[in-house]
């Protein structure tokens, strides 16, 4: 994968991404530049508002650099367009994020200072951005077109967002390509978190925001609840995620209501630490999420690289994680067929072979060497 003979053109990359945090930095907004710079040479910077410390740029990320976007306007539109007015020639490639006001504010300001400069648009999507395409009347659609027409390379996250943007966008379906988020095997190898069935326990871990409507916490509870026989099986909930500050007498009427569940559910509250929380995956046999959408879902490829059986709601990333039955998706609201799918995980003898399924699934498909190695060559092929 790291090839010297790669390692030709030294080309200048830019992420212009105003609300980056530190935990963003080892998502895809800090990944991308990171994977980039370590395996092909590029000379890669984020740029964003000062909004943390940045401690990931140590370690996590070595070799990215961050440029401060100065906060005359506090607005994202404003703001970025006077950084790429002094910087954009500065820049060969640009990496944007999403269809919106300001990522079209970008393009065109980008292109005008830097006409043969590249543009990369990451479409961070759900089918909400099909629906929304599918609705515009003819000028709005006109106008997508346009700006569009401003980009040289679309990524598409989900397999079924990719196909389905191709036929709707036919315009742009040459420079689409399928590039989903991934995991840093590398970093999981450098830590010792390695896969190992055998220091599993029986634990459903579910790693969520706890309590907005999105995340459809009430559905998780109620599952589990009534999955058979539950108290005396072995098994126990796990929930990772900062809790709701309203949904809190929500959990505690559910608790009253169950004593008997007090012991076999434990919420972890916001885990900051990513090595702790990937700890967390590799302890945890079954991971579940009861989200009404997602737009990826990157928790579900942190714990599939940890070999958790996938058991969720049909959102995001979740059903390309499964194989040959390996795991399971259930329509959103319908808690007892959740309840079924997990029943019949916690009973499997082959629990062992759908978990080693599962691991072996994300390390072809999600796996952020090998994303960065198709990324590298369609960026390459825009310079031909």
């Amino acid at each position: 994968m790291n090839n010297p003979d790669k390692k030709v053109v030294i080309l200048r990359y830019c992420v212009l991404y105003p609300n980056t945090r530190n935990v963003n930095l080892v998502k895809e907004m800090g990944m991308i530049p990171y994977k980039l710079h370590k395996l092909f040479n590029y000379d890669s910077k984020i740029v964003c508002y000062n909004l943390d410390e940045y401690s990931y740029l140590k370690e996590e990320v070595s070799g990215l650099k961050i440029d401060f976007l100065p906060r005359k306007f506090n607005n994202y539109s404003i703001d970025g367009f006077l950084y790429l007015k002094k910087e954009a020639k500065n820049i060969d490639i640009l990496q944007i994020f999403h269809v919106t006001m300001y990522s079209l504010v970008y393009a065109y300001t980008y292109k005008f200072f830097n006409p043969k400069g590249k543009i990369y648009l990451k479409l961070d999507c759900s089918h909400k951005l099909v629906e929304k395409i599918l609705s515009l009347n003819m000028l709005e659609y006109y106008y997508l077109n346009k700006y569009l027409n401003k980009v040289d390379l679309i990524s598409i996250e989900q397999e079924i967002l990719y196909k389905k943007l191709k036929d709707i966008l036919p315009k742009q379906k040459d420079k689409m390509i399928h590039i989903p988020n991934g995991v840093d095997f590398e970093y999981l190898e450098r830590k010792k978190i390695n896969y190992n069935f055998d220091s599993k326990e029986n634990i459903i871990l579910s790693v969520a925001r706890v309590g907005t409507e999105e995340k459809n916490t009430e559905m998780l509870l109620e599952a589990f609840k009534n999955i058979n026989n539950i108290e005396n099986s072995g098994w126990k909930l796990v929930v990772a995620g900062p809790i709701e500050k309203g949904f809190n007498k929500y959990l505690e009427n559910f608790l009253m209501k169950n004593p008997e569940l007090r012991n076999l559910i434990e919420f972890k509250g916001d885990i900051k630490s990513r090595e702790k929380l990937f700890k967390l995956y590799k302890k945890s046999k079954i991971f579940t999420l009861t989200s009404r959408f997602e737009s990826f879902g990157i928790a579900f490829i942190e714990a599939a690289a940890l070999g958790n059986v996938i058991v969720s709601t049909d959102v995001g990333i979740a059903r390309e994680l499964i194989g040959k039955e390996n795991g399971a998706v259930v329509e959103t609201e319908n808690t007892k067929e959740l309840t079924k799918k997990i029943e019949s995980f916690i009973a499997s003898t082959n629990l062992r072979e759908s978990s080693f399924s599962t691991y072996n699934i994300c390390y072809e498909k999600f796996n952020w060497d090998k994303i960065i190695d198709q990324l590298h060559s369609s960026l390459e092929k825009l310079f031909r």
